[in-house]
């Protein structure tokens, strides 16, 4: 007897062998938790910000040098912009050294202390960076990027409810940004309130129609929803836009999977990789899709009709 396994999702019905199909939704969706709305590499300090750097397969291996990094020496009064240099250049650990410094000389600049909380943040140390955004907030109670990026330590704390005051001042102060209602979303899934989750993220769409987040967000929640077929509209718009991001590529390549599309997961997986060669999800998800065999029967997706539809689709929102 043969057991089959019936997905219809957007009129669609895809046939898989039960055992085949009940183990790829699992590990699939087990590998898709990281990727899912984390904001890998969102604007949380400035438009400017620079994105990971893509490796180059054909660059011969760097001769090796010390990894030791040697203790920052400061002589003299810390600047802003001695601090802000430090972050620019990634040197988080540095740059929370130095705007501690400039914090303690200039108690009352609230953006030395969101810069503050955004270097030791991204250093690693959220309780550092949760006081730091408390006291520029403290300083100046209408800073919204303060607002945001707390929530944002605040969600990873696993503090929800703690994290919606703050998204909810940041909508307050600011109605044209779709940022504060992609983070409504985010609050809203921690809260195992998903269809929220999902009118939301479609606000931010709607009032930012680029939100590449939103929709990566939006595309995730479906993953997690395992409706595997609504995923890739939003997920494909985001890759049309911005094509550079490893994550929403992994994401598309999951969506894909789960509809039985092995051949374009796997060419998903490896732009996300082609991107970020050492982006762990999505060499798992590369090495065992790698290992299922197609079935000829399931035709290819159109990844640009559909972002087509996602788009139109907004308009009823």
């Amino acid at each position: 007897m043969s057991y089959q396994f019936e997905l219809n999702q957007s009129n669609r019905s895809l046939r898989f062998p039960v055992i085949l199909m009940a183990a790829i939704v699992c590990m699939v969706i087990a590998a898709y938790a990281f990727a899912a709305c984390g904001e890998r590499t969102p604007d949380q300090a400035r438009a400017s910000e620079p994105v990971g750097a893509t490796s180059s397969t054909t660059t011969p291996p760097p001769t090796p040098v010390s990894t030791e990094k040697p203790a920052l020496v400061i002589s003299g009064p810390v600047t802003f912009e001695m601090a802000d240099s430090a972050y620019r250049e990634r040197r988080y650990d540095d740059a929370t050294v130095l705007f501690k410094t400039y914090t303690d000389s200039r108690p009352n600049n609230a953006w030395g202390f969101y810069m503050l909380g955004l270097s030791a943040w991204k250093s690693g140390s959220r309780e550092q960076a949760e006081s730091a955004f408390v006291q520029a907030l403290d300083l100046d109670s209408t800073h919204v990027k303060s607002h945001l990026n707390l929530s944002r330590v605040l969600l990873e704390s696993g503090q929800p409810d703690s994290a919606l005051v703050h998204i909810e001042a940041a909508i307050a102060l600011d109605s044209t940004s779709s940022e504060p209602l992609r983070l409504h979303g985010r609050v809203f899934e921690a809260q195992g309130k998903n269809d929220d989750a999902i009118v939301a993220y479609q606000r931010a769409i709607v009032k930012n129609d680029s939100d590449t987040w939103a929709m990566n967000n939006l595309g995730a929640l479906y993953i997690r929803l395992e409706r595997f077929e609504d995923a890739i509209g939003p997920l494909a718009r985001a890759n049309e836009i911005d094509d550079k991001v490893a994550t929403f590529h992994n994401n598309l390549g999951m969506a894909l999977e789960l509809t039985g599309r092995f051949e374009q997961a796997i060419e998903q997986y490896r732009a996300a990789l082609s991107i970020e060669g050492t982006y762990g999800k999505a060499v798992s998800n590369l090495q065992r899709v790698e290992q299922v065999k197609q079935d000829p029967a399931i035709t290819p997706v159109d990844l640009a009709e559909r972002s087509k539809s996602f788009q139109e689709g907004i308009t009823k929102w």
